[in-house]
């Protein structure tokens, strides 16, 4: 059974959680976690898991990061179809942190995935996101590939964001984590 059709047989819902970066992507999907026992998904994370395990595809990955360069569609779908597969059985649904951030992956999920139930949009200004991710620091959260990132979300996942108006559910991410949980709830519900 594909990932597609085990998603579909379970009836889970799979949420998009959309926004730039540093919005509070994954802050939110951790606290969502805990509340709805959904399984997070952080295409960030997977993809620097993949870059830490030291294996040639990490190599690979960690050269095109380090440039601040969305990795391709194939290998992101890939690594989230075999996250979901591993979690199908236990969650309740998912949460795609950061995923699809073009409308070229959001045609890919669909195809090996599914469509999505909903898609929250979290926004903030761009200084907000800039002062976020300097303090975060991960090793990808350099000056000019967090310039990159911002004007690469601008350019590739807005349209995303229009393309699936009629589910999307925008929320203001520069108030406070709680507040902003607040409101993705009501969103959910």
């Amino acid at each position: 059974m594909s990932v597609k059709e085990a998603i579909a047989a379970a009836n889970l819902p799979v949420i998009w959680i959309l926004g730039g970066p540093g919005t509070g992507k994954g802050t939110q999907c951790e606290q969502l976690c805990q509340k709805y026992n959904y399984a997070h998904l952080s295409t960030g994370e997977l993809l620097r898991a993949c870059v830490m395990s030291g294996s040639p595809k990490g190599i690979q990955l960690f050269g095109i990061m380090e440039k601040g360069h969305h990795v391709p569609d194939e290998e992101v779908v890939q690594l989230l179809a075999e996250a979901m597969n591993a979690k199908v059985a236990t969650a309740k649904g998912f949460l795609i942190d950061g995923f699809p951030a073009s409308l070229e992956q959001a045609v890919k999920f669909e195809e090996e995935i599914g469509s999505p139930s909903k898609v929250i949009s979290l926004e903030a200004n761009e200084e907000v996101l800039k002062g976020r991710l300097k303090e975060r620091g991960n090793f990808d959260d350099s000056a000019d590939s967090v310039l990159k990132r911002i004007t690469l979300f601008t350019e590739k996942t807005r349209p995303v964001i229009e393309k699936y108006k009629k589910i999307v559910k925008q929320v203001n991410a520069e108030k406070k984590p709680n507040e902003v949980f607040d409101e993705v709830c009501k969103a959910l519900e």
